[in-house]
């Protein structure tokens, strides 16, 4: 099938797009914590059903214990902690400031990977980075924008910035998971697992064990965490990996970094809220310098 790889990113990009609002949603109603630990566990459960499915296994045991170690690690520092600031971003700055904010990840994960894995940082990078943070900086400093903020500007941009850096760090320890042979679903449990499992362990250690539980009662929030489980971290996972597969690394991994700009149109649909001309502009060049990043 022609742009096979093109058309899986773009419908990822648009299925994180819509299950970042769902997850906004349910955010708002039972905390940051409980929404990020449940589309785990329900991510992790989908996906250890297509595992059996497609391999006759439901956990992916035959992985080494370095690649246990390293995508442990990684599921841990993205999952748990980055994406566990981006369900508290999304609460106080909402699903397009904080989407925008996690586009950083490319640009701190370049910089990282050129610290660490020796990797080339030429002027292409270098000019996707300077202008994903004018566009980020512009958008983030314009007042009297439409959204609300629930909380703390400042702390909104601050678990933003978390968001992003925990991704990037993320991306690089899945780099040293990844120097032996394993297949990205695997790969993908392998990480959701050990988060899954610090995220129930911090939430036993504060005494939220019983509240964990009683969020899933409340129907709307848990068929809201479901639905967007299987769009997100298992649909969409799924798909990202098909575009990998099936196009350039670069292409594939700038479509699925739109999600700031598919957005835009899901809140103006389902929130009514227009952004304004300079976030939509700021967005555009944002995710230019994204491209930039990926195409040096």
């Amino acid at each position: 099938m022609p742009f096979l790889g093109e058309i899986a990113a773009l419908s990822a990009a648009v299925l994180w797009g819509g299950t970042t609002l769902a997850f906004e949603s349910a955010g708002h109603r039972v905390g940051a914590f409980a929404t990020n630990l449940w589309r785990i566990v329900f991510g992790l459960i989908f996906l250890c059903i297509a595992l059996f499915f497609t391999t006759g296994k439901v956990f992916p045991i035959h992985a080494t214990g370095e690649q246990f170690m390293w995508l442990g690690l990684s599921g841990v520092v993205g999952l748990a902690i980055g994406d566990g600031a981006l369900f508290a971003c999304l609460v106080i700055l909402g699903a397009r400031r904080a989407t925008l904010l996690l586009s950083l990840a490319p640009a701190i994960a370049t910089v990282l990977a050129w610290i660490f894995l020796d990797e080339h940082l030429g002027s292409m990078a270098l000019t996707g980075i300077a202008l994903t943070l004018a566009g980020i900086y512009w958008v983030m400093s314009e007042k009297n924008v439409p959204e609300k903020v629930h909380g703390s500007l400042w702390l909104g941009i601050f678990t933003g910035i978390v968001a992003a850096l925990g991704q990037a760090v993320g991306v690089i320890l899945v780099k040293f998971g990844f120097r032996t042979e394993i297949d990205a679903l695997s790969a993908t449990i392998l990480r959701m697992a050990p988060a899954a499992a610090v995220l129930w362990l911090a939430g036993m250690v504060v005494g939220r064990g019983p509240a964990l539980f009683d969020v899933m009662r409340n129907r709307r929030v848990a068929r809201l965490i479901v639905i967007a489980s299987i769009s997100g971290p298992f649909l969409g996972v799924w798909l990202s990996i098909i575009a990998v597969k099936y196009t350039a690394a670069g292409i594939a991994s700038t479509l699925l970094a739109t999600v700031p700009i598919v957005v835009i149109p899901i809140i103006i649909i389902v929130q009514k809220t227009v952004p304004s001309l300079r976030a939509i502009l700021g967005t555009l060049v944002a995710i230019a310098g994204i491209a930039f990043i990926f195409m040096r």
